[in-house]
């Protein structure tokens, strides 16, 4: 499809049968519309996709003449919403399908725009799996599902076919579905249907458009905003970041991801950030263990990760200076504050350093770390960054709290720094080496290995270099790639038969060469740190996916592997780095 941009939306064009796949969510699900007026998937928390969420349809007769799938038409995509507009010859039908904040259930307008009285359009919504005549002012009820609308519906028969009528002088319909849990009755839903359109808006107009972007970076940075807003989730106290729309069973956050799906989030939803760190603080064991994620339970998802005890320290850590609300660091967690939890994680961690203050990844098939498809041991740059940095964290929360430790901290900090120059260093190379154990050295270039110009881990003339190196050897318009995408994950590709597996044992895949844009945001940072050019960046990985029909930010692609899932929420850090009044001097 043909797309464009209008008022921070994404606007598609094309025929009506071809699919324009959105995914939306909510504090309490997700769904997909799929661009033809209806939906292809709905998730409630903790639950699988019900069968019937994959069969919707509609079909439609404007004036006796049934519908035809090569009619022209136009997706408008912002937000929880999408509106289809449908060319009838002298006529539109209208359908806006959203989602309000915190309500399970998908809202749907049908309007009938016309100038012409005697016009009539006869609309049906095919596969709704109801059976009976619509109550007058109530919903009908089967199983697990809720329908109900603003006005009777001419029948439901058989066919699971809900028709109604549109004319000139009753040109619309609202109407609401709900599968699961209702958390506001189908019938209160449909009465506040307008007040929650609004509520929509509002959220919308809330949202701090940075100043000086063109229309394409706007809908850009809508669309990256939105994708950390919608993957907020609130379920029987858990309040935090999921991964994406495909973490919704169960119910998790995870520390990485979260890290960077925040990092929208300060420009005017700092509350959020506070309930993130309180949730993956209450998940640090008593022993200081620290798992890849947290479930809604408070149980550990997945075993502890290499990369997660840093990021707690600083995400904690940011969310301290920025705001300079230190009372989170006090919050008791049952047994331990949650700066003490975050202390506890970071020691833990600790127990893994050797002489040199390096952490030692253990095991020649150690993936526990983002790239959980890679055999990277002994010592990971990527790694010993992220615990730099926590240590520099920790420190810097001390000494915002008067707490004698920040000395120690800073020492330590002080001695990993300098181990990563003096270790992972090549100069010949001009870069950080991937990762480097006593049997041996991963030479090729990690985007991973970028904080180290991020965090100030390098010295202006190493950070330079570095940036230089990925200049040349990760971006796909320079580095020789057949068809340019962007920004690799790393280059050359893992050359160790045993190196990698399942997707990363093939070059361009997952973690051995395909674009990640959470990390493609932070290199374009990096770049825009150094003076060097960086909106490509930004903006390339949003137009390649739109001409895909990836209408919302993806997790990784490249054109030689299947896409990742879409709405990935640490893909939000985009924004991040598009409003420079918040990221301008954000890691000082």
């Amino acid at each position: 499809m043909r797309y464009g941009f209008e008022n921070g939306a994404i606007v598609a064009a094309g025929k009506l049968f071809e699919k324009a796949a959105y995914d939306v969510s909510n504090t309490v699900f997700g769904a997909t519309f799929n661009g033809c007026g209806t939906f292809s998937r709905y998730l409630p928390a903790n639950e699988p996709c019900p069968d019937f969420a994959r069969k919707k349809f509609i079909n439609y007769s404007y004036n006796g003449k049934t519908m035809d799938v090569l009619t022209e038409k136009s997706v408008t995509m912002l937000g929880r919403k999408q509106t289809v507009k449908i060319d009838l010859e002298g006529a539109f039908l209208e359908i806006s399908l959203f989602l309000a904040k915190d309500v399970n259930g998908i809202f749907a307008s049908y309007r009938l725009i016309t100038g012409h009285a005697a016009d009539a359009l006869e609309m049906r919504l095919v596969g709704y799996h109801f059976k009976g005549r619509l109550p007058e002012g109530g919903a009908l009820r089967d199983g697990k599902k809720a329908f109900a609308a603003d006005k009777p519906f001419d029948y439901i028969d058989e066919n699971a076919t809900v028709a109604f009528t549109l004319t000139a002088a009753d040109p619309c319909r609202n109407t609401v579905l709900i599968y699961g849990k209702e958390t506001v009755p189908a019938e209160q839903c449909v009465d506040n249907f307008d007040a929650y359109a609004r509520e929509l808006g509002d959220e919308f107009a809330a949202i701090r458009l940075p100043a000086g972007l063109d229309e394409r970076e706007k809908a850009l940075f809508y669309s990256s905003c939105y994708c950390a807003l919608e993957n907020y989730k609130e379920l029987d106290g858990f309040k935090g970041f999921m991964a994406g729309c495909d973490y919704l069973s169960p119910v998790r956050t995870y520390y990485r991801d979260a890290y960077f799906t925040v990092l929208a989030m300060y420009a005017g939803h700092t509350d959020k950030v506070r309930a993130q760190i309180l949730t993956l603080a209450s998940g640090i064991r008593e022993d200081g263990t620290c798992p890849s994620a947290i479930k809604f339970d408070g149980s550990a998802f997945w075993g502890d990760h290499y990369d997660s005890p840093s990021f707690l320290a600083m995400m904690l850590y940011d969310y301290v200076n920025f705001t300079g609300d230190l009372s989170v660091t006090d919050v008791s967690l049952g047994d331990a504050t949650v700066f003490e939890k975050a202390v506890m994680a970071l020691e833990a961690l600790a127990t893994h350093a050797d002489k040199t203050g390096l952490i030692y990844k253990d095991g020649r098939y150690n993936k526990r770390d983002w790239a959980d498809e890679v055999n990277r041991y002994g010592y990971v740059t990527y790694d010993e960054l992220l615990y730099a940095r926590a240590l520099y964290s920790a420190a810097g929360v001390c000494r915002l709290k008067g707490d004698g430790r920040y000395k120690e901290y800073d020492r330590r900090f002080k001695k990993v720094k300098k181990a990563i120059n003096d270790i992972l260093w090549d100069d010949d190379l001009g870069y950080y080496v991937n990762f480097k154990n006593e049997d041996y050295t991963e030479t090729n270039l990690s985007v991973d290995t970028v904080f180290a110009a991020i965090f100030g881990i390098a010295d202006d003339g190493r950070a330079r270099r570095m940036l230089a190196a990925m200049e040349r050897l990760l971006e796909t318009q320079n580095n020789g790639t057949p068809e340019p995408f962007g920004c690799m994950s790393v280059y050359p590709f893992y050359s160790n038969p045993d190196g990698a597996s399942h997707r990363s044992s093939q070059p361009y895949n997952y973690h051995n060469g395909a674009n990640w844009p959470y990390l493609t945001a932070m290199y374009a940072y990096a770049k825009r740190k150094f003076g060097m050019e960086y909106k490509y960046l930004l903006t390339g990985w949003f137009d390649y996916n739109l001409k895909k029909g990836n209408y919302t930010p993806i997790e990784y692609f490249s054109p030689y592997c299947d896409d990742g899932s879409l709405l990935q929420a640490w893909s939000s850090d985009t924004a991040f780095v598009l409003d420079e009044t918040i990221s301008g001097n954000f890691w000082n």
